[in-house]
């Protein structure tokens, strides 16, 4: 899970990189993977959102604080929350602006009419949570670099698996 969910969120970063700077006419094939990707992410950050809730919290690793532990799990927890709530505001945006959702080469049917009134309030909430969450990911990935440099506590147990 946690190599899953780092290598879908590098991937989709990527692409939220690209696709801005692509001229219109040539966005088709980088939103249908945008969207592809946005979904995936969605679905394993719930589902390890479902993890946290259902399994107890792992120990830290030796020579790691608790509360330094738990204080990167929180922004774990945070920023799964909201990678899986921006993939369902991209749904409904994506609707409201009466684009087709294609999810590996299956449309999906449009659950919400096109919109103006939906439209743009769920696109400005789509975009800001994606800053939030880069903003959530640098100090996530900056706190457990520095627990690592501190505390030698390892840099592979940042990826968002169960012992995390």
């Amino acid at each position: 899970m946690g190599w899953a969910l780092a290598l879908v969120f590098a991937a989709l970063f990527a692409n939220i990189v690209i696709l801005p700077r692509t001229p219109l006419d040539q966005r088709a094939m980088l939103r249908l993977v945008h969207d592809s990707l946005g979904v995936t992410l969605a679905v394993l950050a719930a589902v390890r959102l479902w993890w946290f809730a259902r399994d107890p919290a792992p120990r830290p690793p030796p020579g790691l604080p608790p509360a330094s532990f738990a204080f990167n799990r929180a922004i774990l927890v945070a920023l799964c929350l909201v990678f899986t709530v921006t993939g369902v505001i991209g749904f409904v945006y994506a609707w409201g602006e009466g684009r087709e959702v294609v999810l590996f080469g299956i449309t999906l049917p449009h659950l919400v009419a096109r919109s103006e009134a939906v439209r743009i309030p769920m696109g400005y909430l789509h975009s800001t949570l994606a800053f939030y969450y880069l903003m959530l990911f640098g100090i996530w990935l900056a706190w457990g670099l520095f627990q690592h440099l501190r505390h030698r506590a390892g840099l592979l147990r940042l990826l968002p698996g169960r012992r995390v």
